[in-house]
């Protein structure tokens, strides 16, 4: 595809790219690597159901597979939705899907993004179709097994005008293993449309994770994000980026819990480009042992009457941990509404007092007090989305005490 070499030079010229924030890496360590693609899902079904995988697709609109480099699975069970790997949308649509390439993230972003489109193999393409309202969610799942490996997989996602689907996206590591995930995702909701995304890492203390999103919301649409990470990984890094159109509109949350040395920069990036375009931006983290995360969140008003509000919030569960957040407004016009606020803390010993003395256990106490402190708004999820958030924020509660 003679179209496709443009991005390919560009990718080259970008190899040695440092990322504006977060550790580097050498990626020489790390290659793709194929594997013969039998694994018994049922056999790691604990690992599936903690990162919102249902293993026998219940309440599941489609789904997608990926073992390293291998597509396992991809099943639409839904008419007006499309699901299949982006090698194969982009041998039967060609240059059509170019406007979706490339566009929502740059290719020359940084180093991983480069890696992505050169060696990168994989990744799903998920179109659902004008006016296509699907109610139940649709699963992919991303899974890593073999030691320095690269799984650098290109998803794209269109809901066309006036649709609707929820995605739920879950990432692991099936054993412990040392290894480079660098997952492109491109998200593009038509105008009126709505989309929500729910992504889940669980990954192992060797592991390095750059994900790299971009996400453009035409007029009247919808953006949902909750993204939700409990692990002991080596590194991770990521900054999506929001843009948001006429009247256009996203929620945006991130919930990590860090252990051992793990070390994290992660945040968002909102661009509000439309008049009465609006985001709000929460964030939850929590540290342990030796653990660092840094939260960002950066919102850009650059039209007239937009609104945005920033919730970061930290809690230190050791002496050793660290949080640091940063909250950024850049107002271009003064008839904005943008506001922060921002608090790192510990668990309040009074509240734990308070809850032992009404018959809990202490540790039972704590949980309470975690549950409490990671919830955010669950703004119109359907219900099967948010009992699986739920579920998974008792997994985190009871899992980082």
């Amino acid at each position: 595809m003679s179209w496709h070499n443009k991005y390919r030079e560009l990718a080259r010229n970008a190899l040695s790219k440092i990322p504006a924030y977060g550790t580097d890496i050498d990626l020489s360590q790390f290659a793709p690597k194929e594997t013969k693609g039998d694994i018994d899902l049922h056999s790691i079904s604990d690992i599936l159901e903690s990162v919102g995988i249902s293993v026998d697709s219940q309440n599941r609109a489609g789904e997608y597979y990926q073992l390293e480099s291998i597509v396992l699975e991809r099943l639409s069970k839904t008419p007006g939705l499309e699901i299949m790997s982006l090698e194969e949308a982009l041998d039967i649509y060609g240059r059509d899907l170019e406007p979706y390439f490339w566009k929502a993230v740059k290719v020359d972003t940084d180093k991983f993004t480069a890696i992505a489109e050169l060696a990168g193999k994989g990744g799903y393409f998920i179109r659902i179709k004008k006016g296509q309202r699907i109610q139940i969610p649709v699963q992919t799942c991303l899974l890593m097994s073999m030691d320095q490996s690269l799984q650098a997989p290109h998803n794209i996602v269109i809901a066309e005008e006036g649709s609707e689907v929820s995605l739920i996206t879950g990432c692991a590591a099936m054993r412990e293993t040392v290894g480079l995930h660098v997952g492109v995702t491109e998200i593009y909701v038509g105008r009126k449309a709505r989309v929500n995304y729910v992504m889940i890492h669980r990954w192992s203390e060797a592991m390095h994770i750059r994900p790299r999103m971009g996400v453009i919301v035409e007029e009247g649409g919808e953006y949902v994000s909750h993204y939700i990470a409990f692990t002991k990984l080596k590194t991770f890094q990521s900054m999506p980026r929001v843009v948001l159109y006429d009247n256009a509109r996203a929620y945006l949350s991130s919930i990590i819990a860090l252990e051992g040395n793990a070390k994290a920069d992660s945040g968002y990036l909102v661009e509000l480009k439309g008049s009465g375009s609006s985001s709000e931006i929460a964030s939850r983290s929590i540290t342990k042992d030796r653990s660092e995360i840094i939260a960002r969140a950066h919102i850009v008003g650059s039209a007239p009457e937009v609104r945005g509000h920033i919730d970061c919030q930290g809690l230190l569960l050791s002496e050793s941990s660290r949080i640091l957040t940063i909250p950024i407004l850049d107002a271009v016009y003064d008839n904005v509404m943008l506001t922060h606020e921002a608090a790192v803390g510990k668990l309040s010993e009074d509240k734990i007092i308070w809850l032992m003395a009404r018959g809990f256990r202490r540790e039972d106490a704590e949980s309470i007090l975690v549950r409490g402190f990671l919830r955010v708004d669950l703004p119109d999820l359907p219900p099967v989305v948010m009992s699986m958030i739920e579920n998974t924020l008792r997994i985190i509660a009871k899992s980082v005490l």
